[in-house]
């Protein structure tokens, strides 16, 4: 854990619980009346679907280290609907609740910083909103690498490597599509030479080509 992090909880004398989430594991959470659980991602990468009781799901976001999980404020929902949170890497939480944080918070630093993590993971979910807003399944396809390689990805000489797996059911899952559709539009930018999938490990690489194609055909 961040030693940050560990130093303001232990100064505010904020009981805290510590959760790992192994790649591919999930979470669910329900609207709760009593306990208002938060939870901070401190290292690692999930991603937030809203699930209703019939089954249809909808991406929420993808969030990373600095983010903020709250769905206390849901509660007009909360009788069809639950969250699941997917690790897209092995992730680590600290799990707190919002009557011990404001018993025991004498602290303005520590104020300051969890303000801080919900103005980032507002972001965050506002970059993860734009990959909904195209009807076209590749135009969604292509949002979500985009935001891939913005918020996560690794700078090399000719590409932009995702530094976790990306199984094309996750990507399916995230758009809204089925796994054909999106094996579809993967083909295309392969052949294209826009991307390279690594299907053994599941990594994407994107190619600059793939981001000067877009700009000067104005996909995005």
């Amino acid at each position: 854990m961040s030693n940050k992090w560990n130093q303001l909880f232990f100064e505010s004398e904020i009981p805290f619980y510590i959760y790992k989430l192994n790649k591919g594991d999930s979470l669910i959470f329900k609207y709760q009346t009593k306990y208002k659980p938060l939870i901070i991602v401190f290292y690692g990468t999930v991603y937030i679907m809203k699930i209703f009781t019939n089954s249809e799901s909808i991406f929420l976001a993808i969030l990373t280290n600095k983010s903020i999980i709250d769905f206390n404020f849901n509660f007009l929902d909360s009788n069809y609907v639950y969250y699941k949170v997917v690790a897209l890497e092995n992730t680590y939480f600290i799990k707190f609740f919002w009557l011990d944080y404001i018993a025991h918070c004498q602290y303005l630093s520590t104020s300051i910083k969890l303000l801080d993590l919900f103005r980032y993971t507002l972001r965050q979910y506002e970059s993860s909103s734009y990959v909904l807003m195209h009807k076209s399944i590749r135009y969604r396809v292509v949002q979500l690498l985009l935001l891939l390689c913005k918020d996560f990805g690794v700078l090399n000489k000719n590409h932009i490597l995702i530094p976790f797996e990306l199984s094309q059911k996750t990507i399916s899952y995230i758009t809204g599509s089925n796994s054909i559709t999106v094996n579809k539009v993967m083909n295309f930018l392969i052949k294209r030479l826009f991307i390279k999938y690594i299907v053994k490990n599941k990594i994407l690489i994107c190619y600059f080509s793939f981001f000067s194609y877009l700009r000067n055909n104005k996909i995005t």
